[in-house]
């Protein structure tokens, strides 16, 4: 989004592991989530433009040496925040005000975590 009502499809590179924390994830199904339609209308013009888009249902592709909630093939759901679900307030299930954690984009780069939030599932795609 590079400003009100200024929505661009780019090519972007593919994501890859930086941290041996990350997971890469191919987004299946996606959704523009109430809170983008605030900076739809009312976003200043930019050069940089941002990301609009922040919940997605996915498969994990590859992950760092240092996640072992997930494995490759897992079915992950993306939520409005992401968490490191190691802090009290995750114990707590309570996930949106984790110590560690913050909204989709709020650093420029493609959908980066610490580790994946993301609960394994028995069953693979």
């Amino acid at each position: 989004m590079y400003g009100a009502g200024d929505v661009r499809i780019e090519n972007v590179p593919d994501p890859t592991l930086q941290e041996p924390t990350d997971a890469v994830v191919r987004v299946l199904l996606s959704c523009i989530c109430g809170s983008d339609l605030w900076p739809y209308g009312s976003r200043p013009p930019s050069e940089d433009g941002g990301r609009m888009g922040h919940e997605f249902l996915g498969v994990v592709e590859d992950t760092g040496s240092d996640v072992s909630n997930v494995i490759r093939g897992d079915l992950v759901v993306a939520p409005f925040v992401w968490a490191d679900n190691t802090c009290d307030f995750c114990t707590e299930g309570l996930q949106t005000s984790c110590r560690h954690g913050g909204q989709w984009d709020a650093i420029r780069t493609a959908a980066r975590a610490r580790p994946c939030e993301c609960r394994r599932r028995k069953e693979r795609w």
